[in-house]
C-alpha cells in the first residue's frame, strides 16, 4: 500500500532523514519509533505532502505522491493526525467531524447558496456520517459539546473521528496516546484494532508508549538520527542491540566512584506530586528523594515526564497536588526566581545559553539573584575550573561548540551557588568525547559536595554515575533502586521498549 524508497531530507547542512525505506501492507498496523529528534514526524510530513523530500520517493498504491500537495495526498486516501491537538476548540464535536468531510463533499457553492435539494441531501448525508463516526470512536453522546469542553482523551478520539471523515485508506497517527492515562490508552488500542477489523484501515503509528506500540503493531521500523536502524516484528525490534543502544545508550564498563546511596539528610523531597499542561496530566503522584552528596538519576522512555518533573521542581510548571520540599521548606508552586534564590539551579534540555551574549555575560547572568560580595571571586574560580571558558570568555556563546555550550550552561547554573543542581539531558546532541567530558564534570562537582538530580536519555551512562535511580513510565515512578542494581535489571529495558 505505502512504500518509502530511500527518502532523504536536508535542511541546509542538517540531514534530517537519510535514505529511509520501508513498506506498509494492506490492513497492517505499522509502528514508527525512535528517540526524540530521530525524524519520525518529519517523515510523516513528507508522506502527507507537507514537505517534499530532498531525495527518494513515496508511493501510495503504486502512484508516486512525493510531489503532491497535502490536499492532493489526502484526497487519494492518506490522512493524518498531529502530535499536538488541532481541533476547532469553539466548535461542537459534530461540526469538527463534518469539517473533515469537505474533501468528499459533492455539493457546489451555488447549491449551498440556493439550498437546493441536492445540497439538503448532501447536508443530511454528511451529518449522518459524522454522527456514525462519533459513535464509532465512543463519543456518540457528545456531539453537541464544544471540543474544548471534552476531556483530553476524548479530544484525541475526536481528532481520529475527524481524520476518518476524510475517508482514508491509510491513517497516520502522530503520538495519539500522548498525555493519556492507562485506561484511555487501552481504549485507544481497542479502537485502533476495531478500525482495522471493521473499517479495513491500514495504520502507521508514532508513539512513545512502548506497551501500546509493542502490543498493537504487526511490524515496527526504528529511526535514530534520521536513519533506519532496525525493522521487524515487536520481538525482533525489542531485542535488537542497535535499538537497545539507541534507547538506553552504550555501557561504559569501568568503575565509577559513587557516594553512598543513602548518604546525608534529604535535600529534595517530592511527595505524591502530580502536574501537567492544560487538560493534559503528565505526572501522577510522583515521590522521590535526593540526599546530601547524592547523584540521583531519573530515567525512562521519551514522553515519560522527566523534563516536566524538573520543570515542576523549578517552578516552571505548577504542581496540581502533592508537596515539594527543599531542605524541609515547602517550595511547590513558588515562582521560579524564588526557587532559584532558595538554591535550585536548573540546567535545561538543549542548554539554552544566551546565544547573543558573551561567555562572561552568560556566567554573570547565573548570579542575577545573588546580592553578596563573592560573585566575582566565584566567577574567577569557575574560570579556573573550566579553562575553556576562560579562553573563550569574550566569545559570543552561540558560536561555541555543543560541548562548550553544555559546560557553559553547567557553569552558569553553578554561579547561583546551588544547594541542588538539576541537569536535563546533558549529553543531548554531543559527540562521544564531549559526553565523556561532561560526565567527568558531573562526577567532579558531586565529589565537591554538590547534590544532583540528573535526567539523561542514556540510561546506562546515567546509572553508572549515579548512586540511586528512579524509573518513570507514563508519568509514574514504576521502580527505584540503587543505580548499580538498575543497570542489570531487565525491567528497566521493558520500561523503555515495552
Amino acid at each position: 500500500m505505502l512504500a518509502c524508497e530511500r527518502v532523504s531530507l536536508s535542511f541546509g547542512g542538517l540531514r534530517a532523514l537519510d535514505e529511509v525505506s520501508f513498506t506498509v501492507d494492506d490492513g497492517e498496523i505499522f509502528g514508527l519509533i525512535g528517540p526524540n529528534g530521530a525524524g519520525k514526524t518529519t517523515l510523516f510530513n513528507i508522506i502527507t505532502g507537507f514537505l517534499p523530500p530532498t531525495a527518494g520517493r513515496v508511493r501510495f498504491r503504486g502512484e508516486e505522491i512525493s510531489r503532491r500537495s497535502a490536499a492532493q495526498v489526502a484526497a487519494r486516501g492518506v490522512v493524518r493526525t498531529f502530535q499536538n491537538i488541532r481541533l476547532f476548540r469553539e466548535m461542537p464535536a459534530l461540526q469538527n467531524v463534518i469539517v473533515g468531510q469537505h474533501l468528499r463533499s459533492r455539493a457546489t457553492l451555488l447549491d449551498a447558496v440556493l439550498t437546493t435539494p441536492a445540497y439538503r441531501a448532501e447536508e443530511a448525508r454528511v451529518r449522518a456520517r459524522a454522527e456514525e463516526l462519533l459513535e464509532l470512536v465512543g463519543l456518540g453522546g457528545r456531539a453537541g459539546d464544544l471540543a474544548s469542553a471534552l476531556a483530553y482523551g476524548d479530544q484525541r478520539r475526536l481528532e481520529i473521528a475527524r481524520a476518518l471523515a476524510a475517508g482514508p485508506r491509510l491513517l497516520l497517527l502522530d503520538e495519539p496516546a500522548a498525555g493519556m492515562n492507562p485506561a484511555e490508552t487501552q481504549a485507544l488500542l481497542a479502537l485502533l484494532v476495531r478500525l482495522r477489523r471493521e473499517v479495513g484501515l491500514s495504520i502507521v503509528l508514532i508513539d512513545h508508549d512502548m506497551k501500546l506500540i509493542m502490543g498493537l503493531c504487526d511490524r515496527i521500523a526504528v529511526l535514530n538520527f534520521g536513519r533506519k536502524i532496525a525493522e521487524g516484528d515487536p520481538h525482533e525490534v525489542r531485542n535488537d542491540p542497535s535499538v537497545i543502544e539507541a534507547y538506553l545508550g552504550r555501557r561504559i564498563a569501568r568503575p565509577r566512584d559513587r557516594h553512598d546511596a543513602t548518604a546525608g539528610p534529604p535535600v529534595l523531597v517530592l511527595e505524591n506530586v502530580s502536574a501537567g499542561y492544560g487538560p493534559v496530566s503528565v505526572l501522577h503522584e510522583v515521590s522521590l528523594r535526593v540526599g546530601e552528596g547524592q547523584i540521583v538519576t531519573l530515567i525512562g522512555a521519551n514522553g515519560a515526564g522527566k523534563t516536566t518533573l524538573l520543570r515542576t521542581i523549578s517552578g516552571l510548571v505548577r504542581p496540581r497536588q502533592g508537596r515539594i520540599s527543599l531542605r524541609g521548606t515547602s517550595v511547590g508552586g513558588a515562582p521560579p526566581d524564588r526557587i532559584v534564590r532558595w538554591g535550585v539551579a536548573h540546567v535545561p534540555e538543549g542548554r539554552q545559553v544566551l546565544a547573543r551574549m558573551t561567555v562572561l555575560e552568560n556566567l554573570r547572568s547565573g548570579a542575577y539573584t545573588r546580592r553578596d560580595t563573592e560573585v566575582e571571586r566565584e566567577l574567577e574560580a569557575l574560570l579556573a575550573r573550566f579553562p575553556v571558558l576562560r579562553e573563550r570568555q569574550g566569545q559570543i556563546a552561540g558560536t561555541l561548540s555543543g560541548g562548550e555550550q553544555q559546560i557553559l550552561a553547567i557553569a552558569r547554573g553553578l554561579m547561583s551557588r546551588p544547594r541542588l543542581l538539576m541537569l536535563d539531558e546533558p549529553s543531548l546532541g554531543l559527540a562521544p568525547g564531549n559526553v565523556e567530558r561532561i560526565f567527568e564534570i558531573v562526577r567532579e562537582l558531586n565529589a565537591r559536595g554538590v547534590p544532583m538530580l540528573l535526567v539523561e536519555q542514556n540510561a546506562h551512562l546515567a546509572l553508572e554515575v549515579a548512586s540511586w535511580g528512579y524509573v518513570l513510565e507514563t508519568g509514574r515512578v514504576v521502580m527505584s533502586d540503587r543505580a548499580e542494581r538498575l543497570l542489570d535489571n531487565e525491567a528497566v529495558r521493558r520500561a523503555y521498549l515495552g
